[in-house]
């Protein structure tokens, strides 16, 4: 689930245009607004007339441009798009589902002063969304798991970056947290981890009158009596006990055990003391991030950057084995822009974890495949040019010495924020996995590597045939760990 598909159709069309206005330096042609959001000029008015509601001063309206008045800067367009969100039927019914345990289709109508027969489309379109989470608003409730409950509606909250406003007759508060997990656990926690770990502990209290209707349904599970045994676990019935003095003994387990799951799947506590102190039995978590950090170090050298790189691992592996649906903060537009810059060597190594005997085991569904797949793609984006294979590029050119450096310089520049490469004079003694030259050379046999000619890197086409040759070469050298 993205943060876009809780706009509805209108509040989605105003984000798209101030999105595409921040995209293109605060100001676009009329024409181009209207092809890329697929609308007419008099529905374009409309929209700008809408903006304008926020904010009388926000656009300026040219006889052929429209002007965002901001500074460039995503923190401007990111409050503005708060107050957007916040105008959606979409979003305003999940935070009345929250604040609410029970509301019948006549309240919920009411609240959002729209009709009966508008309020069963709507609910039927949240359902949509929420069926990713195995949650359904169905007969006046939400009704899904505990877990599933406060994990959609803490991603909710987070990552719409609405819990001062959505929230704002709760107070948020750590309720101590942050102090025993630096004297119990061991873990000084950042002003963002703190924020978060509160943001969650204010939504249990918050509902603690609905806590008691999961519990019932969730004691009895395998999970729930394989968690207890951890140390984890033991030291946030703890903590529960010390600080949250209202609950009896029951419901200080569930919200241990709630509070377990959270933390093993958002990096609040450290890594090493999350992971070594929440190992149980049938935990699928370790060997398969023992089996994706193989495949990983065997295709890239991480060097220093490992240890992040597998905690991210370890928390996403939790979060998609222990919890239904996964919530993306990023805009699909970065996502996309992601996912595009994906090379066929990128596509090989996901398609090896994805093909892991173990992986396969757990029959994902197509939200859970897609949600690693695109998340492998988001952890592997930095690491691109650190393939363990470099590939050795030689350089003929007839260019005098100074210009032929910045050509192969050039080169250099272009490939390295994607490729370990390595780029040189062409040298007969030396082996090369490419060879690029500027002329036609007449003599060819005594290159064993493929030649690509590129007579002037200014061309568009010819850097992308540059970086098409680089990463077929890459593809072709990736080495697969699965047997067939």
């Amino acid at each position: 689930m993205h943060n876009e598909q809780l706009f509805d159709h209108k509040s989605l069309q105003i984000y798209s245009l101030l999105l595409l206005l921040h995209l293109h330096n605060n100001h676009i042609h009329k024409s181009e607004l209207c092809q890329a959001l697929k609308i007419t000029s008099p529905t374009l008015s409309q929209l700008t007339e809408q903006i304008n509601g926020f904010d009388p001063q926000l656009l300026t309206i040219t006889r052929h441009e429209i002007i965002l008045d901001l500074p460039y800067s995503s923190q401007a367009v990111q409050s503005l798009n708060k107050q957007i969100l916040s105008s959606s039927l979409r979003f305003q019914l999940l935070d009345l589902y929250f604040k609410h345990s029970t509301l019948t289709r006549e309240e919920t109508a009411r609240a959002l002063n729209i009709s009966l027969t508008s309020t069963n489309k709507l609910i039927g379109e949240c359902n949509e969304l929420l069926r990713e989470f195995n949650l359904e608003i169905k007969q006046n409730m939400l009704r899904g798991t505990g877990s599933q409950f406060f994990y959609f509606y803490f991603n909710f909250y987070w990552n719409n970056h609405a819990k001062s406003t959505a929230l704002r007759e709760f107070v948020i508060s750590d309720h101590g947290f942050k102090a025993y997990a630096k004297e119990k656990l061991g873990s000084q926690l950042s002003i963002i981890q703190n924020d978060q770990i509160s943001l969650w502990l204010s939504l249990l209290s918050n509902k603690h009158e609905l806590i008691q209707t999961y519990f019932s349904k969730q004691k009895s599970s395998t999970l729930f009596f394989e968690v207890k045994v951890t140390p984890l676990y033991q030291a946030l019935t703890n903590y529960f006990k010390q600080n949250w003095f209202f609950l009896d003994h029951d419901l200080a387990e569930y919200y241990s055990y709630l509070t377990f799951i959270f933390l093993n799947t958002y990096n609040i506590i450290s890594y090493p003391v999350t992971e070594i102190n929440s190992l149980f039995k049938h935990s699928k978590c370790q060997q398969l991030l023992e089996q994706v950090t193989t495949i990983l170090t065997n295709s890239y050298n991480f060097n220093n950057n490992f240890n992040a790189l597998r905690s991210s691992l370890y928390f996403t592996i939790n979060k998609l084995l222990l919890l239904d649906g996964y919530y993306y903060s990023n805009t699909i537009l970065n996502l996309e822009a992601k996912k595009e810059a994906s090379q066929p060597f990128e596509e090989k190594v996901i398609a090896e974890i994805l093909n892991i005997p173990l992986a396969q085991s757990f029959n994902l569904n197509t939200y859970k495949l897609q949600a690693i797949r695109d998340n492998l793609k988001m952890m592997i984006y930095p690491h691109k040019n650190m393939k363990r294979r470099c590939i050795s590029i030689g350089v003929v050119s007839q260019l005098p010495i100074a210009t032929r450096y910045a050509y192969i310089t050039e080169i250099q520049n272009i490939l390295s924020k994607g490729h370990n490469i390595s780029v040189n004079d062409y040298l007969e003694q030396a082996h090369y996995d490419l060879v690029i030259t500027d002329f036609n050379l007449q003599d060819l046999a005594s290159f064993k590597a493929p030649i690509l000619y590129l007579d002037d890197l200014e061309v568009p086409n010819n850097v992308k045939l540059l970086e098409e040759a680089v990463s077929r070469l890459e593809s072709e050298m990736y080495q697969p760990l699965l047997l067939n």
